[in-house]
């Protein structure tokens, strides 16, 4: 202490007598001395302090020691008081260093991340892994997180500060490991403050998310399946991985649906019909989503689903979608002839032809005939018909 207050007198009597400023560097060794001579913890803060005020970049390994000597000495640091300085000493450290990024302290910002008992020291520890996008530690902050969403731990308050600080640093990595654990974070048992915090970052958390979606649709509840695909379609994603996302909750959207649920067949039923949406503006080089639009035509939840259903067998190219709307418009067309008819099937009249028209595949030409000759289809449904020919003229 006497030391201390003796360099203290002596950088003190140098300003006072006008001699000229010592540079940052003598500054931080000065410093360093302090800290190392220190018996007590707060003067171990004091300089510390002294240390992160001069944000200069050659106090980092100096810091990176401190830390590592504060590491080696917490057992000795026993009443509450001590307790307390330790974990704001800590905490300092942590701050500065991560703010320098300083990587080669991560080793020792991972220890005490995993081994201080101070929560906000920890989480501190954590986010200075992220902010100086120390990669190695990612799946590890990832499988903290996971941890945590499992349940409230046994001190809520410590588990949510944890989560928070494993949330800012897997959005500092965007590393698309880190997609799942704040997703569920995003509606896990944490407070308001800590789910916001999830579900700001996940939009650009990674470019691309389709993997992690995918194993969230195959997996989770409806409502996880549709959040998902939303933000796989409002990512930076390939389109085509964008597809595949789509067409996968498409299909399963009539697989895992059971009409005898009515609050889950609807909420599968909305899925069903994001993924057509998706689809439509995504227009699919292939046929894998055909089937699915077929069954959403032939029992869909409602006129919506259907109407969207034929839409998108009009913009899929090829042959499949092509001899699906064909089928469709014979069997209504065949209706109508018959006077099996009523509103629904002129709507769906209206939409297949639409959609034939939007195809422009030569397979439906004779249909298409076939209905602008039929004089019991309604004037509009005959025009339509005829419009569309023309795009199938030589």
């Amino acid at each position: 202490m006497k030391r201390f207050a003796a360099t203290l007198l002596a950088l003190g009597l140098t300003a006072a007598l006008g001699a000229p400023a010592l540079a940052a560097d003598e500054m931080t060794e000065v410093y360093r001395q302090i800290y190392l001579e220190s018996v007590s913890l707060k003067d171990k803060y004091n300089a510390v302090k002294n240390l992160v005020a001069l944000d200069d970049r050659s106090s980092a390994p100096i810091l990176s020691e401190a830390l590592q000597e504060l590491l080696l000495a917490q057992n000795g640091y026993k009443d509450a008081t001590e307790r307390t300085l330790f974990g704001q000493t800590l905490r300092l450290l942590a701050e500065a260093l991560g703010r320098l990024k300083y990587a080669d302290s991560a080793p020792l910002l991972w220890t005490a991340a995993e081994e201080v008992p101070d929560p906000l020291a920890q989480a501190e520890a954590i986010i200075a892994l992220g902010r100086m996008r120390a990669l190695d530690y990612s799946e590890r902050i990832a499988l903290k997180l996971r941890n945590l969403n499992m349940g409230p731990t046994s001190d809520t308050d410590s588990g949510e500060k944890l989560a928070f600080a494993c949330i800012v640093a897997l959005d500092k990595f965007k590393d698309p490991q880190g997609f799942s654990p704040v997703f569920f974070a995003s509606d896990g048992w944490y407070s308001l403050r800590v789910r916001k915090e999830a579900e700001r970052v996940l939009p650009g958390l990674t470019a691309d998310p389709t993997d992690p979606v995918i194993e969230i649709v195959t997996n989770e509840a409806t409502g996880r399946k549709l959040k998902a695909l939303q933000l796989e379609f409002g990512s930076s994603a390939p389109a085509q991985r964008k597809v595949a996302a789509a067409t996968l909750a498409y299909s399963l959207g009539h697989l895992r649906a059971d009409p005898n649920k009515p609050a889950e067949a609807k909420a599968y039923a909305e899925l069903r019909k994001y993924s057509i949406r998706s689809l439509v503006v995504l227009r699919p080089q292939n046929a894998d989503a055909v089937d699915s639009a077929l069954r959403s035509y032939s029992g869909g939840y409602d006129v919506e689903e259907q109407l969207l259903a034929l839409q998108l067998l009009g913009i899929i190219p090829g042959d499949e979608p092509a001899k699906a709307l064909d089928l469709i418009l014979r069997r209504l067309n065949e209706d109508v002839k018959n006077g099996v008819t009523d509103e629904l099937k002129t709507r769906l009249g209206e939409a297949a032809v639409n959609a034939a028209s939007v195809s422009k595949n030569p397979l439906l030409r004779p249909v298409l005939v076939m209905i602008a000759n039929n004089q019991k289809w309604s004037g509009r449904i005959i025009n339509a018909a005829t419009t569309a020919l023309k795009a199938y003229a030589p």
